[in-house]
């Protein structure tokens, strides 16, 4: 019988040692795979960098102080010395500042905001009235207007630091838009930006036809039906052109988005 458990003994001893080792062997590879997986996930992370300021593809934004900044309006007779002008708020505004100083952005016209300046009381609501209905710019149809800068293009830098610019969008006006291009002294350089010039636009091109030039030898407009000399109705004519003197001034600094 002991020779018998003996053996067994000796049997045993090698089958254990090798189940001891068979146990390393795993546990040496499960650290291993631990450590695989460990080093499989430090590349994802590393190459995560964080958002610089240079980084941004978004131009900074000039934003409007619509508090400040001026519209005025300018408009009259075409054959008689008569002009009125008025002012106009901005509803809404963002430029901008792309590389190279160049300008793009939207600005919003508050058309119920139309007034006049020139006329005593007793004529300013007339006026004004006239200009909203439906004959000229029926604001209550629509209440806006807008212009949207496409381009810029630096033409001078003076020797104060502002540059002369020429400006390249579209106005939109009673839901009708056209390309426009006008100038401006921009100055860029302040904490606050600002930008002044007139922009000039023809009236009958977004749909405003009332007593135009281009009406003048039509004979089945109004005042060509009238039992008068064509002398006595040209100075009834309204020129085309609108000129709106702007002067634009911006919240200080730039919000970099």
């Amino acid at each position: 019988m002991k020779k018998v458990l003996l053996t067994l003994c000796v049997i045993m001893i090698p089958l254990m040692a090798q189940s001891a080792d068979e146990k390393e062997v795993l546990k040496s590879v499960g650290k291993s795979r631990q450590v695989e997986r460990k080093v499989d996930l430090n590349p994802q992370v590393t190459q995560r960098k964080p958002m610089r300021r240079g980084d941004t593809t978004t131009a900074p934004s000039i934003i409007l102080n619509r508090r400040v900044s001026t519209l005025e309006w300018k408009g009259g007779l075409k054959f008689v010395n008569k002009n009125h002008n008025g002012n106009l708020k901005i509803k809404a505004g963002n430029l901008y500042l792309e590389k190279d100083n160049k300008i793009t952005g939207n600005v919003v016209i508050n058309m119920t905001s139309m007034i006049n300046i020139d006329l005593p009381d007793s004529k300013k609501e007339y006026l004004i009235g006239h200009l909203r209905s439906e004959d000229f710019f029926h604001v209550e149809r629509f209440p806006t207007a807008s212009l949207k800068i496409n381009s810029s293009k630096i033409l001078e830098k003076k020797s104060n630091g502002k540059y002369n610019m020429e400006i390249s969008g579209d106005l939109t006006v009673k839901s009708v838009t056209k390309p426009i291009v006008f100038t401006a002294l921009v100055d860029l350089e302040s904490d606050i930006k600002s930008a002044t010039g007139t922009m000039e636009f023809n009236r009958t091109d977004f749909g405003v036809q009332y007593r135009a030039e281009m009406h003048l030898d039509n004979a089945k407009s109004f005042w060509n039906k009238m039992t008068t000399t064509k002398e006595t109705v040209k100075d009834k004519v309204i020129q085309d052109k609108i000129e709106i003197k702007f002067n634009i001034i911006s919240m200080p600094g730039l919000l970099e988005k």
